[in-house]
């Protein structure tokens, strides 16, 4: 189970805040959050400063050597399409939060796809982080 988890990581997760947020709102749990004036505004902007971070975590991985002792095992256990799809998909929430914002969706949402888009990328940080790491040794 643990294993499963880890490989598809960039599904599970978001997919466990889905479920959470959906049992909070149908069991109406009384969640106070306050938001600021401009909350979908910032979020926006941090949007688009993350998107910039995971196009630069793609780039640093595509530059890393790929004949190195981790890399061929990054290629064997394929977490090198695990990162991808990180990628893939904390870009694909963080311009989905920019577009529902852009057409004047309630606050709610933009968070929610805002959210999800944050998690791939701390997943992406992990990842790059691991691979920097250990592409030393």
């Amino acid at each position: 189970m643990i294993n499963y988890l880890k490989k598809y990581c960039y599904i599970c997760i978001p997919l466990i805040t889905i479920v959470l947020i959906l049992i909070f709102w149908i069991v109406k749990i009384p969640v106070k959050v306050s938001f600021a004036d401009n909350l979908s505004e910032n979020l926006i902007q941090i949007s688009g400063t993350l998107i910039g971070f995971l196009l630069t975590a793609i780039t640093i991985f595509l530059s890393l050597p790929k004949d190195t002792k981790i890399m061929q095992r990054v290629k064997k256990y394929k977490h090198h399409l695990i990162f991808s799809r990180c990628i893939f998909f904390g870009s694909f929430f963080l311009i989905l939060s920019i577009m529902l914002w852009l057409v004047k969706v309630p606050d709610k949402f933009v968070l929610i796809a805002f959210l999800l888009g944050l998690e791939e990328t701390i997943i992406s940080v992990y990842y790059i982080y691991k691979l920097c790491i250990y592409n030393f040794e």
